[in-house]
C-alpha cells in the first residue's frame, strides 16, 4: 500500500436538547455542514448524558469504557468541524471533554490493571496482595469519577457547547454542502496517521511514544470515517476493518503500559516493594512482547 497516497475512503454506520430515541443521524450528499454537525453530535451526546447518570448507581465496567469513548468521538467531532468553529471553541470544548474522559478513564484504568494482574497472579506470579491492593485502588476510582463527574453538569455542559456550536455553524456555513468538507477533513486525518506510522515504523527499535501516536491518529480516524460515511465517496468497509485490527493490536499494548505506569506511581502501603517489582517485571516482558506485534502491524501496514 503506498502510504503517501490517499486510503479509499469505507462505509460505516454513523452515529441539541437531547433526544433519547435518537436511533443515528440522517444524512445525505446534499446535507449542510451545519445540519449534519447535529445531527452527528445528538446521538453521541445522549449516550454520554445516558451513562454519566448510570454511573451514579452503578460500576459497570463498560459504563466506564463507554462513557470514555462517548467523549473522545466529540474530541474528534469538534476536530472535524474547528475550520469553522475556530482555535478558541474548538479547545475550550475539546479540553472540557478530555478532562471527563479522563475522569471516567481512572476506574477504566484501574480495571485493567486488575484483570493483567490477575493475569500474571494465573501465571505463577505471587502477587496477592498486589491483586487485592488493585481492587480497593478501583473502588476508591469508583468514587472519585462519581464525585468528579456530575450527571447534570455533563447534561448542561453538552448542550451548551454543542449549541454554541450549532450557532457559530449556522452563521458560518449554514447551506454549504458537507461532502467536500467531509472527504478533506477524512483525508488529513489519514494523512495524520499515515505521517506517525511511517515515524513509528521508520526504526528497527519503535519508541513507546510513537506506538501511542499512531494510536490516537487511527481512533480519530476511524471516528471520522463512521461519522462521515454516509456522505463520502467510496464504500470500502475493508479499510475500516484493517485499520479496527490495527487499532486492537495496539489497543492491548497500550492497555499494559498504562497498567504499568499506573502500578509504577501508585503508593500501596500494604504491599510489599518485592510484590510490587514481581508484577512490573511480569508487565515488562508482556509489553514487550506486545510491542513487537504491534510494531509488525504498523509496518505490515506500511509494506
Amino acid at each position: 500500500m503506498d502510504m503517501d497516497g490517499d486510503w479509499p475512503l469505507p462505509r460505516l454506520n454513523a452515529l441539541f436538547k437531547v433526544d433519547r430515541k435518537a436511533t443515528g443521524p440522517s444524512l445525505s450528499k446534499t446535507s449542510s455542514i451545519a445540519s449534519t454537525f447535529s445531527s452527528l453530535a445528538t446521538p453521541v451526546v445522549a449516550e454520554a448524558v445516558q451513562r454519566a447518570k448510570a454511573l451514579s448507581t452503578s460500576s459497570d465496567v463498560e459504563g466506564f469504557h463507554q462513557l470514555r469513548v462517548a467523549f473522545r468521538k466529540l474530541r474528534a467531532l469538534f476536530w472535524a468541524y474547528s475550520p469553522y468553529l475556530g482555535a478558541e471553541a474548538t479547545a475550550q470544548a475539546t479540553e472540557e471533554f478530555k478532562r471527563l474522559a479522563a475522569m471516567a478513564g481512572v476506574t477504566r484504568d484501574w480495571d485493567i490493571a486488575g484483570d493483567l494482574l490477575k493475569a500474571a497472579q494465573e501465571s505463577g506470579a505471587s502477587i496477592d496482595p498486589l491483586v487485592m491492593a488493585a481492587r480497593e485502588k478501583r473502588a476508591q476510582a469508583v468514587l472519585h469519577s462519581r464525585t468528579m463527574i456530575q450527571a447534570d453538569h455533563v447534561e448542561t455542559f453538552l448542550n451548551e457547547v454543542l449549541l454554541r456550536a450549532q450557532t457559530i455553524l449556522q452563521s458560518e456555513c449554514r447551506d454549504r454542502p458537507v461532502r467536500a468538507f467531509a472527504e478533506k477533513r477524512v483525508r488529513l486525518a489519514q494523512r495524520s496517521l499515515q505521517k506517525r506510522s511511517k515515524l513509528a515504523a521508520r526504526d528497527e527499535i519503535t519508541h513507546e511514544e510513537n506506538l501511542h501516536d499512531v494510536r490516537k491518529a487511527g481512533k480519530r480516524l476511524r471516528y471520522l470515517l463512521e461519522f462521515f460515511q454516509p456522505v463520502i465517496k467510496g464504500g470500502q468497509g475493508r479499510t475500516i476493518k484493517a485499520l479496527t485490527s490495527v487499532q486492537d493490536e495496539l489497543g492491548r499494548f497500550n492497555d499494559i503500559a498504562a497498567s504499568e505506569t499506573l502500578i509504577r506511581s501508585t503508593s500501596f502501603s500494604d504491599v510489599p516493594p518485592e510484590v510490587v517489582q514481581a508484577s512490573l517485571r511480569w508487565l515488562e516482558e508482556q509489553k514487550y512482547q506486545r510491542m513487537q506485534a504491534a510494531s509488525q502491524r504498523v509496518r505490515d501496514i506500511m509494506a
